[in-house]
């Protein structure tokens, strides 16, 4: 196994869970690949839910049928744009409000690839900082881009090399009350056996202050 991986996504105190989740690794040609999404579900649109499960349905079965590993992040994206298109189609014969953020890592053992639209975030910590991997696409309070909304959308891209390094993706819903200086003491100490806890601590530091909203969190370590 070349990563290890946890993640969860809660309802918290919404009506429903409108994020969804997807971790998961496969060897490809004798390289491990891994696949770690976030979708968060616009809540506005009664409809948000059909977005993010749809997006990360359709990533996991582009996922599992990946036969070469010429252009994976390039591949991914282009995914990404099909699934929007797909989502606005569904949208607009079913009669659908619905829409998603996306924040999609893909990791090889030495190569990192980011596809992200929204306001959900991937992070990185390597040697005792973090940082983000992706922007916020939001204005004012409100976001500027998302999957389903429309046959075009903004993508954000992103890839680079890496050798060792701590991965965090979450939704809107763990990060909105967390300090960076705790998110980042956190991600430097985790480690395979103790990513449960570091998961249950961050989700509880931030319901203790008061957050009501959906969150969903995914931590990915590179094994040795």
């Amino acid at each position: 196994m070349s990563f290890f991986f946890d993640g969860i996504s809660i309802q918290n105190l919404r009506k429903s869970n409108m994020d969804s989740l997807l971790l998961k690794e496969r060897n490809i040609k004798g390289t491990d690949v891994c696949i770690a999404v976030v979708c968060d579900g616009i809540g506005s649109l009664e409809d948000g839910a059909f977005a993010s499960s749809t997006a990360v349905r359709m990533l996991n079965q582009w996922f599992s049928g990946i036969s070469g590993l010429g252009r994976l992040g390039l591949q991914m994206r282009d995914s990404v744009l099909e699934i929007n298109a797909h989502i606005v189609k569904q949208a607009q014969d079913q009669g659908l409000r619905t829409g998603t953020t996306l924040s999609a890592l893909l990791l090889t053992e030495e190569e990192y690839y980011v596809v992200h639209t929204g306001d959900s975030r991937i992070y990185i910590c390597q040697d005792g900082l973090l940082r983000p991997l992706t922007e916020d696409q939001i204005l004012d309070g409100r976001l500027t881009a998302c999957l389903g909304r429309g046959e075009k959308t903004d993508l954000y891209y992103n890839e680079g090399g890496f050798r060792s390094g701590r991965f965090l993706l979450c939704s809107d819903g763990l990060y909105k009350r967390m300090e960076h200086e705790t998110l980042q003491a956190e991600l430097e100490h985790v480690s395979p056996k103790t990513m449960g806890k570091t998961i249950e601590r961050l989700i509880r530091h931030v319901t203790c202050r008061g957050e009501r909203d959906n969150i969903s969190l995914a931590v990915v370590l590179k094994g040795k």
